[in-house]
């Protein structure tokens, strides 16, 4: 966005929580900090990826969010912007991710620690995260694959519910559009750029993604911004240079 406008200098915020579910939402959206009145509009990102159906219970598919859990906090977070937003904003909602693509890129691959002691394999450090209840996500980083399928199907369910949330609010100063988490975008372009799709994964705790996967999603949401909604996207500052002439590069943007 600096590119196009240097006037939007540092105007960004950035109130994601690692481990946050829709529930957690109901207190970090107060934290979204903006003028309604006075503020430009904003282009927000609500993406929780995956935390609804992840968690280390041994138990862990009842202790995931219920889609009717999921369509009245999606509902509550969008009506709850609704009186912070400056008219004009656009808002993108993201689906849940396809978790299940961590075990079928890591089952066959060696963990890091595994690499300067005995042969560790990415499941076997799972099964062990989950016998010690610490596993980030039972439901897919679990050598069951009937529990990783059941996993998909719920967090399939919950994208439903995002979506559904997304077409029966009708916000009043902003407008919204609803994605499915581009996973499978995101990977055809690493491949197509001479990557592999395993690279994409954080490796110590093989479930996130690491910063070329961030890099990745970024460029694969910017692109579909650009063919679905280039209206959405502020027009090229004309005084860009005079901007730079007078206030040079103040770093960090």
């Amino acid at each position: 966005m600096f590119d196009r406008d240097h006037c939007n200098h540092r105007d960004y915020q950035n109130i994601a929580v690692n481990g946050a579910r829709s529930s957690s939402m109901l207190n970090i959206m107060k934290t979204l900090s903006r003028d309604q009145k006075n503020d430009s509009p904003l282009l927000v990102i609500y993406s929780l990826v995956g935390n609804d159906v992840c968690n280390g219970h041994p138990d862990t598919l009842d202790h995931m969010t219920t889609v009717e859990e999921m369509y009245k906090n999606v509902y509550t977070t969008l009506t709850y912007l609704d009186t912070v937003l400056p008219k004009g904003s656009h808002l993108i909602a993201t689906g849940l991710a396809n978790g299940s693509y961590l075990y079928d890129l890591l089952h066959e691959r060696l963990h890091p620690f595994g690499r300067v002691g005995p042969p560790l394999t990415y499941p076997q450090m799972y099964d062990y995260l989950s016998c010690l209840q610490i596993s980030p996500c039972n439901g897919w980083l679990s050598s069951n694959a009937t529990l990783r399928y059941l996993t998909t199907q719920h967090a399939a369910n919950l994208s439903r519910a995002v979506e559904n949330a997304t077409l029966t609010y009708k916000p009043q100063n902003y407008d919204i559009v609803y994605l499915d988490f581009p996973f499978d975008e995101v990977i055809q372009r690493w491949v197509s750029q001479g990557g592999q799709p395993w690279q994409l994964i954080e490796s110590v705790d093989g479930f996130h993604i690491n910063q070329y996967g961030h890099a990745t999603v970024s460029d694969t949401l910017w692109d579909w911004l650009q063919k679905t909604k280039p209206e959405w996207i502020p027009a090229i500052n004309p005084h860009n240079a005079d901007i730079e002439r007078v206030f040079k590069d103040q770093g960090g943007y």
